[in-house]
């Protein structure tokens, strides 16, 4: 591939003669994975571009090849470009390459003793629990390279225990004999004090070290030490790159140190950032930040007023993905939590949305017939079909071939040349036959959809971040972004459109106004009211002085640093802060708390006045200013040239216009053209719609006045719209969405907050759920049983502003009473509003009154012991709170004020929610709004007849076991009779035992969830889950019988036990009729909770999640470690341990995998863990430990069964208490201080052992997993003497003499 010839200066001139730059010049260049970017602006202003291949292998070549490009092009030595640059910044996705390809430097990990497997376990986090068969990401560091050290710092940053070094020689000598080539160190509560971490990394004479609280000051032993590895994983590749291109730079003339753009949107050193190249994996996209602020000055200046000034929303769309970044006020927000490749960073970032939607992004009809746009891509090679490379799949660039938006034949410097009559084909096979739509309208069902996704995306930036979209300019750039941003913008209500005339070179531009920046954080916990001052002032005087020290050595003189001082503050319970700027860092209460409810309203739509404000951390941002670039202003034109071409071009609701086609290289500033039109630029083309205004500004970028069409969901005929019912689905799901990211925010129990035990959803006017994408799993099938109860009570009596309340499982459509749903009905129209549906939220809350602190109630024998009962309410009364109501449920909750602003946070997320229906219906019109809700439960129930029909016909069994009734050792059959008739099954759970006198009965409507969850988790996890979708199944649960209890049977444990027995079964029989989809056991659980009080009189409440239950195998992959109850699918996440000894009496000692425990197969299952942790005050303890004693985790497909759990208690004062104990699987106890040991049961394993890999067995060995004796007796693997490797020749031995064995019997 040849390098592409440079752009001309944006100001034009008619000489054919090179206008070379004026010196000095500031250069940036962005390396790509297909293309290097570099933009040189010299001190008049004029920009040059130049492009070339970029060179994967050594990414210095294709900078260097740029170089070599811009200064061939301008007819000017190498040399002499470099000598008279005053500035180099670079951008680089290397780093961010580097973990996708899994490049990285190997990592030796050192840890607290007890606690070197958070690396592993992950906290149980899943981007989509519903696709539990899918691996994660591999881990980083390999258990035999994950080593520890005693000794401990303690919550409050004291030392408990001093660190013991005796073993840091030999840790690092078995380092280096496994060739380790960094080493991460990351220990308990580091960020609190970092004495431990700082003594250790003396002790390593390695040139490669990383501490986890210099890279990642933050709160969360997981991601802390995530951030950790991936820095030392990027330290030995990326370090050496940069000071080895910085050294060749200045070798070949430049006379200044080259600076890096980071994650946050600001540029450092290399000397900064030799220690912190976690901080580069957003180099390329943060970018965009300098971007900005150069295309603000331009788009300020159209705006009169001060309130949209420095309002920008830039769309990034290129190949494969779109880039969405929101500048408010000059400011665009930053993340602490980002994900690249599968793995956690907590680095300063800019807060970057990114989606699968491109130009090669892949278009299709699904089983059922919905059109989908993503969001596999297909890639530089093959490419879209029309590329004529091989590619046979329609993509959006076929789609605008098709619709006249590219041209055919030569395009792109003539790179590429576009077949419109493969596009065709393309559309024509894969989508329009199989809707029975024309070609065209199948392309622009295609546009419709993927730009569909570009304005979820741009909400989900923007809305869902408490601003309107209205008072922004949208910046259309990449390659493909101009072709959109019209018609986004249009969704959005935004009315302009900025596209910079270099948009394909958006980041390398954006480089050129990149400031120095730095970010400090200093952890700090406690009131905003009663926290001392002098600890608020102090903590940012720390901060100040070595910010200062740091920008010195950047070249800063303390009075050319800019300081922002931040407190990070959230509601007690909370994970998710708020940031409110404190001016010179001097803390202002009431100003801070001001701040901090004004923001809070923005963002969530409510606030918890006078409630409990908690400081959590002290920021402070340094900048340093690089100067301001100022750009040439371009060419006035003295007319507007001809257009080059005229052709049809379809737009939405238009259908086919005549357009003119204009040369962009020829339009100069003024030129002003009325659309429809197309401009023709090298590696973009920019797009007006009919009623759009273009304009060419001073700077020479093109600016879109946006007609304010109707870009709305429009219902076209009388039968539904495929396009418009696959737009439907994506809309539904982006509002359920969005009402979970508020209710994560706002929700004050941590149940909530971290575990993310909730779910929200939207129904038709008669109860039937239709969307559900943001909830835990065995919530799936209960929402619709909730608001028919609604539906049944007041149907008649609904009104505008009513909202529901209820959690009865007798009376009120609930599955247990802890779970609370809020039901909303959606009202639209104001003369005769008409119901559209109900929002939702059901919630597990934090405490319930009832005889036991916590919601969860052992001795529990009738419902009314396990909290209140709460029939279908009506909490508010046409906008109304019931007061009373209000006050009831507060008085029989021992953690009011959490309730207080839980039931907030849940109606706050059916408020969004209702409001983005009402608008979602007004653009349809009620009555098509209704069809198409009628429409997607169709397709759910056609997707899932397909996969159904595959099934062969036949009866099939499934059974499984409880050992107990909550009081006595008592077997108890859960059966299941499974029958597969066409597409239908019936499930039949005749022969299941009765009721029981515990709390583990199940309601209808949990019984109905967790046979949804099975069914859902079994077949392919795309199938949408709603009640559509559950159609073709009949379930017959007798009344009386455990899965049908009749009052007042008491039933707070059934989500999650009988819920597990019920999945279980019903994989089973599934898994006789479909072998290859077979599941194995997840294990049963051990955890319970504790409950004390506070000096205040408040009761605190402490899960023991750490005690979770382990995954089964399946034939994707082993089990694993340790995750969430089944029911959940790992959807509940297992919170930081940090986090909990911050907020409780608890001081952990180990959470480490088990040996031997994991369920032997071709694929392993999980291994569980042992559990250690201080209960440090006097508390009621709740045991809930049903993988006690008893195997859990069964095998399938010959796969092994795994080991049982064990659990010990052991008090602190044995004359109080009593000697150490094994608890009763359900029970509560009063206990002065104690330990909690407790050992989970292992997940079933999948397939016969005997094929597993013998590597993998290895692997397992040496990891600590399985021993040497069960790697020979369970897999019939022989590990030779050293331990290290597998003797081959004798496991084939042994494992040929097994399988004659089975083959004689």
């Amino acid at each position: 591939m040849r390098a592409m010839i440079i752009t001309m200066p944006q100001s034009h001139s008619d000489s054919n003669e090179i206008k070379r730059p004026v010196a000095p010049w500031r250069i940036g260049v962005d390396v790509g994975g297909t293309f290097t970017d570099l933009v040189l602006a010299d001190s008049g202003g004029e920009v040059w571009v130049a492009k070339v291949p970029s060179v994967p292998a050594d990414p210095s070549e294709g900078v260097l090849a740029a170089v070599q490009r811009i200064a061939v092009d301008l007819g000017l030595p190498k040399s002499e470009i470099l000598n008279k640059c005053s500035l180099f910044v670079h951008g680089s996705t290397v780093a961010t390459n580097t973990m996708l390809e899994g490049k990285g430097a190997k990592v030796g990990l050192i840890t607290t003793e007890g606690f070197r497997d958070s690396l592993e376990i992950r906290r149980g986090l899943r981007s989509d629990q519903w696709n539990h068969r899918e691996p994660y990401a591999p881990v980083l560091v390999p258990r035999f390279l994950r080593r520890s050290v005693a000794g401990r710092i303690d919550a409050d940053g004291s030392e408990y225990e001093p660190l013991d070094t005796s073993l840091v020689n030999e840790i690092v000598s078995d380092f280096r004999e496994h060739g380790v080539e960094a080493v991460a160190i990351a220990l308990l509560n580091s960020f609190v004090d970092d004495t431990h971490e700082r003594q250790l990394a003396e002790l390593i004479d390695e040139e490669w070290v990383t501490r986890s609280a210099e890279v990642s000051p933050l709160m969360g032993e997981y991601e802390r030490t995530s951030t950790a590895v991936v820095n030392a994983a990027l330290s030995p590749r990326i370090v050496k790159y940069l000071k080895s291109l910085d050294t060749e730079l200045t070798s070949e003339g430049l006379t200044k140190p080259i600076l890096l753009v980071q994650s946050n949107g600001g540029a450092a050193s290399v000397e900064q950032l030799a220690s912190k190249p976690v901080n580069l994996l957003l180099s390329g996209p943060a970018a965009a930040v300098g971007a900005l602020n150069l295309y603000r000055r331009s788009v300020d200046r159209t705006f009169s007023g001060e309130e949209n000034q420095g309002n920008l929303i830039s769309m990034e769309i290129g190949g494969t993905s779109c880039d969405v970044l929101l500048m408010s006020k000059g400011e665009v927000a930053t993340r602490d939590d980002i994900d690249i490749a599968g793995y956690h960073v907590s680095t300063p970032a800019i807060d970057i949305h990114t989606i699968g939607a491109g130009g090669g992004t892949i278009a299709g009809v699904d089983d059922a017939g919905l059109l989908f746009v993503g969001p596999e891509g297909a890639g530089a090679d093959p490419g879209p079909a029309c590329y004529g490379s091989g590619g046979t799949l329609p993509t959006v660039t076929d789609a605008h071939l098709v619709l006249g938006r590219l041209r055919p034949g030569k395009s792109a410097g003539g790179t590429l040349d576009l077949d419109l009559d493969k596009a065709r084909e393309a559309i024509d096979i894969h989508v329009a036959q199989k809707l029975k739509m024309s070609v065209e309208e199948a392309a622009a069902g295609i546009i419709e959809l993927v730009e569909q996704h570009l304005l979820s995306a741009v909400e989900h930036i923007s809305i869902e971040r408490g601003h309107s979209p209205r008072k922004f300019t949208l910046v259309a750039a990449g390659g493909a972004g101009p072709m959109h941003g019209s018609s986004v913008a249009a969704g959005l209500g935004c009315a302009r459109v900025h596209v910079p005339r270099d948009a394909g070179a958006l980041c390398a531009i954006g480089m050129l106004h990149a400031d120095v920046r730095q970010d400090f954080t200093r952890f700090l916990l406690g009131s905003l009211d009663e926290l001392p001052t002098s600890e608020v002032t102090e903590g940012f005087n720390a901060l100040r002085e070595r910010a200062l020290e740091v920008m010195g050595h950047e070249g800063f003189a303390p009075a050319e640093v800019s300081l922002a001082y931040e407190l990070e503050l959230h509601h007690p319970g909370q994970l998710w802060s708020i940031r409110v700027t404190v001016d010179e860092g001097q803390l202002d209460r009431k100003a801070v708390r001001s701040a901090f409810e004004g923001e809070y309203r923005r963002l969530y739509g409510h606030a918890q006045d006078e409630g409990t404000i908690m400081i959590s951390s002290l920021r402070l941002t340094a900048r340093g200013s690089t100067g301001e670039v100022e750009m040439a202003s371009d060419d006035r034109s003295d007319g507007i040239p001809q257009p080059i071409d005229t052709r049809s071009v379809w737009f939405p609701n238009d259908g086919w216009v005549e357009t003119v086609v204009h040369d962009g290289s020829l339009l100069r500033a003024g030129d002003t053209l009325n659309g429809p039109a197309l401009i023709e630029e090298a590696t973009t083309t920019v797009v007006a719609r009919p009623g759009d205004v273009l304009r060419v500004d001073d700077s020479g970028d093109f600016v879109l006045d946006v007609a304010q069409t109707d870009e709305s969901l429009h219902h076209r005929s009388g039968e539904l719209d495929p396009v418009v019912l696959a737009l439907m689905q994506n809309r539904l799901d982006q509002i359920s969405r969005h009402m979970g990211w508020v209710m994560t925010r706002t929700a004050r129990s941590t149940i909530f907050s971290q575990s993310h035990d909730f779910s929200c959803f939207v129904t038709t006017p008669d109860g039937t759920l239709v969307a559900n994408a943001d909830g835990i799993p065995i919530h799936t099938g209960g929402g619709g049983f909730a608001v028919r109860a609604v539906v049944a009570k007041y149907g008649h009596d609904l009104k505008p502003g009513d909202v529901f309340l209820l959690s009865d499982p007798y009376v009120a459509g609930g599955n247990h009473l802890p779970d609370w749903v809020i039901a909303r009905p959606i009202f639209v129209g104001d003369e005769d509003p008409v119901l559209a549906g109900f929002c939702c939220n059901r919630a597990h809350q934090s405490d319930i009154g009832g005889g036991l602190a916590g919601t969860y109630n052992p001795e529990a024998t009738e419902i009314w012991q396990e909290g209140i009962r709460l029939p279908v309410m009506r909490l508010i009364e046409q906008g109304k709170v019931r007061e009373d109501l209000w006050e009831l449920l507060l008085i029989n909750c021992r953690t009011p004020e959490l309730l207080d602003g839980d039931l907030l946070a849940m109606l706050g997320s059916t408020n969004i929610g209702g409001e983005r229906v009402i608008a979602l219906a007004n653009e349809l019109g009620v009555d098509a709004y209704l069809s198409y809700l009628a429409g997607v439960l169709n397709h759910a129930d056609r997707r899932m007849r397909v996969a159904i029909q595959a099934l062969p016909d036949g009866v099939y069994f499934g059974e499984d076991h409880t050992d107990n009734d909550c009081f006595e050792k008592v077997d108890i059959a859960i059966k299941v009779r499974l029958t597969v008739s066409g597409d239908e099954l019936d499930i039949d759970f005749t022969g299941t035992d009765p009721q029981i006198e515990g709390f583990k009965n199940s309601s209808l409507a949990n019984t109905y969830s967790s046979v949804y969850l099975a069914v859902s988790s079994f077949f392919d996890t795309s199938i949408p889950r709603n009640e559509g979708t559950y159609r073709c199944l009949s379930i017959k649960a007798p009344e009386g019988s455990i899965v049908n209890a009749l009052p007042p049977a008491p039933m707070t444990m059934n989500t999650v036990y009988v819920a597990h027995e019920i999945v279980i079964a019903v994989w089973q029989a599934l898994a006789e009729a479909d072998p290859t989809r077979a599941c194995a056991g997840w294990s049963k659980t051990m955890h319970g909770h504790v409950a004390g009080k506070r000096d205040d009189g408040s009761t605190w409440v402490m899960y023991q999640w750490h005690a979770m239950g382990t995954p089964g195998a399946t034939a994707e992959r082993d089990g694993f470690a340790q995750m969430g109850h089944l029911i959940s699918l790992g959807g509940l996440d297992i919170p930081n341990l940090e986090f909990h000894e911050q907020h409780y009496p608890v001081r952990y000692l180990c959470h480490e995998q088990r040996l031997d425990n994991a369920g032997p197969g071709e694929m392993r299952g999980g291994t569980g863990v042992r559990y250690e942790a201080e209960i440090l005050e006097p508390a009621i303890w709740s045991f809930r430990a049903e993988g006690l004693d008893t195997p859990s985790g069964h095998g399938v497909e010959g796969g092994g069964t795994g080991g049982v759990g064990y659990e010990w208690i052991v008090p602190f004062d044995e004359e109080a208490d009593g000697p150490s104990f094994v608890p009763p699987k359900y029970g509560v106890t009063k206990l002065g201080p104690a330990r909690m040991i407790a050992e989970t049961p292992g997940g079933g394993g999948w397939g016969d052992p005997h094929n597993r890999d013998p590597a993998s067995v290895l692997r397992d060995v040496k990891d600590g997993v399985v021993s040497i004796d069960a790697a020979l007796a369970d897999y019939g693997v022989v590990i030779d003497g050293t331990g290290v490797a597998v003797d081959i020749s004798a496991t084939d031995r042994e494992r040929s003499k097994r399988l004659n064995r089975v083959e004689q019997t």
